[in-house]
């Protein structure tokens, strides 16, 4: 019966092609100790990088690395404009469209919110690789707030979003006839006579915890280790505090964006006290072009304390989880290693001097194709 494993089948393989291990070398030592000093040359490893990307890539003061620093801030500002415009823009223009051809408010909720769920995906395929398409200032301020983005680069997002926001505004009216004042107002979010300030904070602090806590599950946290993991020097030091969060079709990262897509349509339809905005550069604009400034610190404070609630608790508890998780995994693989390294009987294995053991030794208990 035991012919059927799969290990034992791959470590008889391995038996026909060496010899006998010394005595005072049993397979079950080897195993483990083969697999603990894996994870401690990671370990070392993963130190090493982290020392670099600190000390040597990030701190490089000479002309050419500030010049490169600059060029990729220019790049990654530009992209947060043009991402942050191509995204309101459409939205403003249904939402004044409906407005104009007389559709009921449920079918300009409904419509705009297509819009900014696809929107959303679209523009974070588009431009994940360039500003990280954040599209909105109170997640940027979360992604200040937990050290994913420099105080520079955070004041230049948080500007240009809301620069979008007013350019978007004069676009539409380009693009509309007629008189635009009622139009503006259809835009604006604010709240109405007798609402509860309460609720419109709760609305807002909320719908913008929900839509941040999304983002950063799947796609900023998730994405900023795998850079770490697969990118080169180089490449980190173009990419650090820049362009930390492109997808990557080899995780769930690479489907972040349909992820936050999703939740930005269900959001957006569930209205709430005061409008549900979700955004201070959705606000900016139309609160600019129609003078309704009713309560926009208000608005604005919700936005922020809730993406900013949010951004911390997954940087720091769910991280907290995540590792916890980790060292079980690796404590589980030891006890599993030595258990079925004991549970076998010893096999012929040796490795010669003309023999690189990590290159012809395979770990059983790994995915095929994974070295010890």
């Amino acid at each position: 019966m035991a012919q059927n494993f799969p290990m034992v089948q791959a470590m008889k393989r391995m038996s026909a092609h060496t010899e006998a291990p010394p005595p005072e070398t049993p397979l079950n030592n080897y195993l483990v100790n083969t697999v603990r000093e894996n994870e401690e040359k990671k370990d070392t490893e993963d130190a090493v990088l982290e020392s670099v990307i600190q000390n040597q890539v990030l701190r490089d003061r000479s002309p050419e690395a500030k010049k490169g620093r600059r060029q990729m801030l220019m790049r990654a500002v530009y992209g947060e404009f043009m991402a942050t415009l191509l995204f309101f823009c459409p939205i403003f223009l249904v939402i004044v469209h409906g407005h104009e051809s007389n559709w009921t408010g449920e079918g300009t909720t409904l419509a705009a919110a297509m819009v900014t769920g696809f929107q959303g995906i679209g523009l974070s395929f588009a431009f994940s690789g360039i500003s990280g398409a954040i599209l909105n200032p109170a997640v940027s301020f979360a992604l200040w707030a937990t050290g994913k983005l420099s105080n520079r680069r955070a004041c230049y997002y948080i500007l240009v979003q809301l620069g979008a926001s007013v350019l978007a505004m004069i676009i539409v009216t380009f693009m509309f006839s007629g008189p635009m004042g009622s139009a503006y107002d259809y835009l604006a979010v604010y709240p109405a006579g007798g609402t509860n300030l309460g609720k419109v904070f709760a609305t807002e602090f909320f719908l913008t915890f929900f839509l941040t806590y999304t983002a950063f599950t799947v796609a900023f946290e998730d994405a900023e280790a795998q850079k770490k993991e697969s990118m080169s020097i180089k490449k980190i030091s173009d990419a650090k505090g820049l362009t930390l969060y492109a997808t990557t079709p080899q995780s769930k990262t690479g489907f972040a964006p349909f992820s936050i897509g999703f939740v930005l349509f269900s959001i957006s339809l569930s209205g709430g006290t005061g409008g549900a905005a979700f955004n201070p550069a959705r606000m900016f604009g139309p609160a600019l072009f129609s003078g309704k400034w009713h309560y926009l610190w208000l608005y604005w404070l919700g936005q922020v304390l809730g993406a900013t609630t949010a951004g911390l608790l997954v940087n720091n508890l769910h991280k907290i989880g995540l590792k916890a998780m980790a060292r079980e995994g690796q404590s589980a693989t030891k006890a599993a290693t030595t258990v079925l390294a004991t549970s076998l009987p010893l096999m012929p294995m040796e490795v010669g001097p003309d023999h690189d053991r990590d290159s012809n030794i395979r770990n059983p208990i790994a995915p095929s194709g994974t070295a010890v």
